[in-house]
């Protein structure tokens, strides 16, 4: 059925590329400056990485009630729309691959959503930190969280951690046919919508007082990409599950970024005999050519700060006579680069998601809609996360013979994948009021120049929060942070490794708020664990930081604050060191507000249910 024929009787329904760094860049970091000084803009200070018990309030240690092998004699059966099976538990000893003894547990939740639950044996805090997944997900892996780069209760065991596959096992990455399996089934597209999350919380923290005889005192949620869409999606309809919570570069408006942006970008480089416009070996030039342009020199790193300043045409880089070179652009690719910064528009020029590429990521475009040398369009990763929403993911009844046609890419359609499933993808209401009086925390970050998700709707997402909620509500409780050069969940050109987990955890249990974060560009040394995981635009996980990981060398760092702040060089001392650059605001404050085909708006929301697996009721009363 296509998505215009949907019926409401029946409805059925999707990074970590986290580039972390090993604990041991801990000692690294810990050589620069105890404080941080700014101007009065700024108000904060940036304090070196923390260590130990002295993030957060200072809890004591609690040790187990019962032994790890005790909890598969316990009943979890009976919890509250979280029916969990404990298959098992098994005591992990310190060693090179694992700082900390553990508990490790596995189990299912009805009907399949696995997990893993690390419950520390000797040295847990009373804390819990959930872990997003990226992707279509489908697979389990405790891993080392996004933007936690020397956060000690990480790596010391203060935390039990926990992850789960979203509802179902992944069988073939990303490619178009990879959701066919798992997403012809209503209840899985619900799990994975929305209902895994909350209901793996749920069975988090009755395992974890299982164990330790009480729930945790604080828990905390950290996920990127689809695990930030996993974060919202949590602080949005489950406003009590998390103390605070960290959300990286969100797949949130997930029907548009999938059904129209993904899927057309995966088109505009291709003519229609299949052949390549845009070579991947222009790349390079282009990108040169964008950053003398628009980098910000008081950066001192070649990174634009400010996308929002940058005037960049692609006309400049134009062949003479439109005779091609490796140094300049044809008038089709031209029109290329043009469609790429524009992002998915109807034909009447309607914006059918909010921004497209961002300027200074055109290195990144290689074989995610640029193909690499010798390679076509079913190679682009973005390719095959496009058409497997489209064919699958993205509507209740399969259409797998549907094919990427421009006749796709129109606000009738992509309103009609709204109607079909936005109610339980998406998470872009905009109204946190309870979350925020539950008490709740939220940082959000993104990278600058991330190619698989533009920063541009995280801005707008933010800029809707304060137009339903009011400026002061939304500053009692939320920061956004903005890194430059960096792309999706990491890597690029500037600087990817910092920990904002700590400034959450220090935020919730003690109001200290955020202020500055030291980001570092590193080389060399090993990333323990190496990538891992699917991607709806590159996430990966790397494993558990161990003690045989090398420190990577710090090349330099520079302050991050929260938006809308930018830094400069304050024109003497070392201009690699974070400690000799100001904050300052900027005079003329870029305008967030976004005009496309959606909006961000609350009551959208649906709540499904099924009786025999197979048929699914939805409405919008929560049951």
């Amino acid at each position: 059925m296509s998505p215009g024929h949907a019926r409401s009787s029946k409805r059925t329904r999707i990074v970590l590329l986290v580039a972390v760094v090993a604990a041991a860049l801990v000692g690294g970091l810990a050589l620069l400056p105890d404080t941080f000084s700014a101007d009065a803009d700024a108000g904060a200070s940036v304090t070196k990485v923390s260590v130990g018990g002295s993030v957060g309030k200072n809890l004591p240690v609690t040790k187990p009630k019962i032994s790890c092998a005790g909890l598969l004699q316990k009943d979890f059966g009976t919890l509250d729309d979280a029916a969990t099976s404990i298959t098992s538990a098994t005591v992990v000893a310190k060693g090179d691959a694992n700082a900390y003894e553990y508990c490790d547990v596995k189990g299912t939740i009805a009907p399949q959503i696995q997990f893993e639950l690390r419950l520390p044996t000797q040295t847990y805090r009373q804390r819990y930190l959930q872990e997003g997944c990226g992707g279509y997900c489908g697979m389990v892996g405790v891993s080392q969280p996004a933007a936690s780069t020397g956060c000690a209760p990480v790596t010391d065991g203060s935390f039990a951690l926990g992850q789960d596959n979203q509802g179902h096992v992944s069988t073939s990455g990303m490619s178009g046919g990879g959701a066919e399996v798992w997403a012809t089934n209503p209840q899985l597209k619900v799990d994975f919508g929305y209902r895994s999350e909350h209901a793996f919380a749920t069975a988090a923290k009755a395992i974890t007082k299982a164990f330790y005889g009480a729930e945790p005192t604080y828990s905390y949620y950290d996920g990127c990409s689809d695990g930030g869409r996993e974060t919202l999606m949590e602080v949005q309809r489950y406003p009590r599950d998390f103390s605070a919570a960290l959300v990286g570069a969100p797949a949130f408006n997930q029907t548009a970024l999938n059904a129209m942006q993904e899927a057309y970008l995966s088109t505009i480089d291709f003519r229609a005999d299949g052949s390549t416009i845009l070579p991947a070996s222009k790349l390079a030039m282009l990108h040169k050519a964008v950053l003398a342009k628009c980098a910000d020199p008081r950066l001192n790193n070649d990174l634009i700060q400010d996308p929002a300043t940058c005037a960049f045409d692609p006309a400049g880089l134009k062949c003479a006579d439109n005779k091609d070179s490796s140094s300049c652009l044809t008038a089709e690719q031209v029109d290329v680069v043009r469609k790429a910064y524009a992002g998915v528009t109807a034909p009447d020029g309607t914006h059918l998601y909010t921004g497209g590429q961002p300027y200074g990521s055109e290195t990144a475009w290689e074989g995610l809609f640029v193909p690499k040398a010798g390679q076509g369009q079913s190679s682009v990763q973005l390719y095959g996360i496009g058409l497997g929403f489209l064919r699958w993911v993205g509507t209740w009844e399969a259409d797998p013979t549907l094919k990427l046609d421009p006749s796709l890419f129109t606000v009738d359609t992509f309103k009609a994948y709204q109607r079909e499933v936005s109610g339980i993808y998406d998470a872009t209401d905009p109204d946190l009021t309870e979350f925020h009086e539950a008490g709740g925390r939220l940082i959000q970050w993104h990278g600058l120049t991330d190619p698989n998700i533009p920063p541009t709707g995280t801005r707008a997402y933010r800029q809707a929060m304060i137009d339903t909620m009011g400026q002061d509500e939304v500053d009692d409780f939320y920061r956004l942070y903005l890194f430059p050069g960096v792309n999706h969940c990491g890597g690029g050109d500037g600087p990817d490794s910092f920990d904002l987990l700590t400034e959450l955890i220090d935020w919730r249990e003690t109001g200290r708020t955020p202020g500055a974060v030291i980001a570092s560009k590193t080389s060399g040394g090993s990333r323990p664990g190496g990538p891992a995981g699917g991607q709806l635009g590159g996430d990966a996980r790397s494993g558990k930081a161990s003690a045989s990981s090398s420190a990577p060398t710090v090349e330099y760092t520079r302050p991050v604050y929260p938006y809308p702040q930018l830094v400069a060089y304050d024109g003497s001392g070392d201009k690699h060191d974070a400690a000799n650059y100001r904050a300052y605001t900027p005079d003329r404050l870029p305008d967030d507000h976004y005009k496309w085909a959606g909006t961000f708006t609350s009551g959208y929301q649906e709540w499904c249910e099924t009786k025999d697996g197979r048929s699914m009721r939805c409405s919008r009363h929560r049951p």
